[in-house]
């Protein structure tokens, strides 16, 4: 029994020392793709949607928690126009500085974080949220894929 036990406790020992880190990318604190991320919400803050357009891929994907689907460029165009029509004095704040993710095997992203507040036309009441977002770049430099997360109700509740 007592050879049972120092062979398992060598095993657990060499285990141990055998496992060893990996690294799967880089993270940016400043990054071009970082820029083009930060542009981009300043042209949404000046409706330039022909500008703001120019970042993305012709190809590219939102996915949103507003639409039950992902939406196409011309698409989330449409969405754009449609948030200036129902709301004003929208304001756009960066909390902390986005990421950017350079994996090993994936797209590079841009992670980032953002303070919304917006007044709706009708109610004139103010919705502000958090929203998190992920914008993952193609090879040519474009935003091909764009993931929004936040919590609706502040929308919602402003609109009733």
């Amino acid at each position: 029994m007592r050879n049972l036990l120092i062979v398992v406790f060598t095993l657990l020992a060499c285990t141990t020392l055998a496992q060893t880190t990996t690294k799967n990318g880089t993270i940016y604190k400043d990054h071009p793709y970082i820029t083009i991320v930060n542009t981009s919400n300043d042209l949404f803050l000046k409706q330039d949607w022909d500008g703001l357009s120019k970042l993305y891929a012709d190809t590219a994907k939102f996915y949103d928690p507003g639409s039950p689907k992902k939406m196409s460029l011309d698409e989330q165009k449409k969405d754009w126009a449609d948030i200036v029509a129902n709301w004003e004095q929208i304001k756009v704040v960066k909390v902390g500085y986005p990421d950017g993710l350079e994996y090993d095997k994936d797209p590079f992203t841009v992670q980032s974080w953002w303070k919304i507040t917006a007044v709706n036309k009708k109610t004139k009441k103010t919705a502000t949220f958090h929203m998190v977002q992920f914008d993952e770049f193609n090879k040519d430099g474009k935003i091909g894929v764009e993931f929004s997360y936040y919590d609706r109700t502040p929308l919602i509740e402003a609109s009733k």
